[in-house]
């Protein structure tokens, strides 16, 4: 099954949220009932968003009914609100270090990756042939190399590939396609509606959308398993996270988010409204927080912090 997106998430915690508020009306309660039941990727984001508060409010696992999950829902209704404080850090803590990807936190898939990296890290691989990998935070990628190529399959995240030449291919994949190259130096990274890569140095193959397309240095392009975008010019800011900046230019603020999640452990959440302001300027991956304090003074919006782990970001007045 397809785990839940983002949006799925973000509901099951407002859920969470108010069922420990002490205030949830019947209408509430049967909203909650229809939600759950609508679609089998909402049952798995509750049960993910349980699972961190443990004892608290016990573990809804898979097959269970709809009366155990009312169950559930009356007991935290019972709770008093002086802990709603506390679950909302234990969700967080779940997102920060539990075994679900949230936020592309590390699933446990991904934890016996041969190349991996933990939130807020970065870090450089050499490989047997002398190229490099430069995976940044809350990465992973796995390595098959043959007699006939040299193969790195991208699990998650973002990295840096610097090329030696050699007789074999060198083929960097994913489930949005392939990027071929001899030798050189290209940026490939992913989420969940495609993949961009950006040629640094030499020039690359995108192989895509049952398309073969050549990318020479300066060059970017989006891809996924079914479409291929136009090929845009593009500079080595896109390989800035390396330093630990990001340089962003007319991008939606949910894009500058996004960034700053594999660098923060925690719950980091924005509103559609706040998500979709166009956002200039270069940003500290490493200092999230000065970021979030600089994009409060420019833009028209209010960032709270819930307990040190949950973030949110909405806009001003809202």
């Amino acid at each position: 099954m397809k785990r839940p997106g983002q949006d799925v998430l973000d509901r099951a915690v407002d859920w969470m949220v108010l069922m420990e508020s002490g205030r949830v009306s019947r209408d509430e309660a049967t909203r909650f009932q229809e939600w759950l039941a609508g679609d089998a990727r909402h049952e798995h984001a509750w049960q993910t968003v349980t699972a961190a508060v443990g004892d608290a409010l016990g573990s809804v696992r898979g097959g269970q009914d709809g009366a155990r999950h009312a169950a559930v829902a009356s007991a935290a209704l019972r709770r008093p609100p002086a802990r709603r404080k506390w679950m909302l850090g234990a969700v967080a803590l779940l997102a920060a270090g539990g075994t679900y990807g949230v936020h592309r936190q590390m699933p446990v898939n991904l934890l016996a990756a041969d190349l991996r990296t933990g939130t807020g890290e970065r870090r450089r691989f050499e490989l047997e042939d002398g190229s490099t990998i430069d995976l940044n935070a809350r990465s992973a990628a796995n390595l098959a190399f043959s007699a006939s190529e040299r193969r790195l399959r991208l699990l998650a995240g973002a990295m840096v590939a610097d090329v030696r030449n050699d007789e074999r291919p060198f083929v960097a994949a994913n489930d949005d396609g392939e990027v071929h190259t001899q030798q050189g130096v290209f940026a490939l990274s992913q989420d969940e509606s495609g993949s961009t890569v950006t040629v640094l140095r030499q020039q690359v193959v995108v192989w895509a959308g049952g398309l073969q397309l050549p990318l020479a240095a300066g060059h970017a392009l989006r891809f996924s398993a079914n479409d291929v975008g136009p090929v845009r010019d593009a500079s080595e800011d896109a390989a800035a996270w390396r330093q630990g900046m990001l340089f962003v230019r007319d991008e939606p603020l949910e894009n500058v988010i996004e960034s700053l999640r594999a660098y923060r452990r925690g719950w980091l959440r924005i509103s559609p409204e706040a998500g979709r302001l166009r956002v200039m300027g270069a940003f500290s991956l490493d200092d999230s927080d000065a970021t979030l304090d600089a994009l409060s003074q420019t833009l028209p919006i209010v960032v709270r912090r819930h307990g040190g782990w949950l973030v949110t970001i909405d806009m001003r007045g809202a």
